[in-house]
């Protein structure tokens, strides 16, 4: 091996893991974030509003419909706070000493629980979102 794959390899395999799925799961997060923000302001933010604003001098007021879009605002929550928790996890895990592998494991293995966790989240929010179109 010379001294360049050594320096590359240098985490075991835990470690990969971990900041894998970190990866994954920053990846992730803005996505769901985006979802719930935008989900919340357009279903419970403004439904039945009356925005009203001027135009050349005349007032004109749009009544916002009520959308029965189902969404599962708790769930999407709980995979944003889910996914925030797994990145922070994962930092401290390369700061870890060799002896500590099971530690290391286990740290990896919640953090792809979570993972999977939020990213089946994403999907059934997206079919739910489909199934309610037709």
């Amino acid at each position: 091996m010379t001294e360049k794959e050594k320096a590359k390899s240098c985490g075991d395999g835990w470690e990969k893991l971990s900041s894998t799925v970190s990866s994954f799961s920053l990846s992730l997060l803005p996505t769901m974030l985006f979802i719930l923000i935008m989900s919340y302001i357009l279903v419970v933010g403004l439904q039945n509003a009356e925005i009203t604003f001027t135009v050349q001098g005349q007032e004109v007021t749009v009544n916002y419909p009520e959308i029965p879009v189902p969404i599962d605002y708790s769930a999407i929550r709980n995979a944003v706070m889910y996914l925030f928790v797994a990145v922070v996890m994962g930092l401290p895990v390369p700061l870890l000493s060799e002896g500590k592998k099971l530690l290391k494991a286990a740290i990896a293995l919640v953090q792809a629980g979570i993972f999977v966790y939020a990213l089946y989240i994403f999907v059934s929010m997206i079919i739910q979102f489909a199934n309610a179109l037709t």
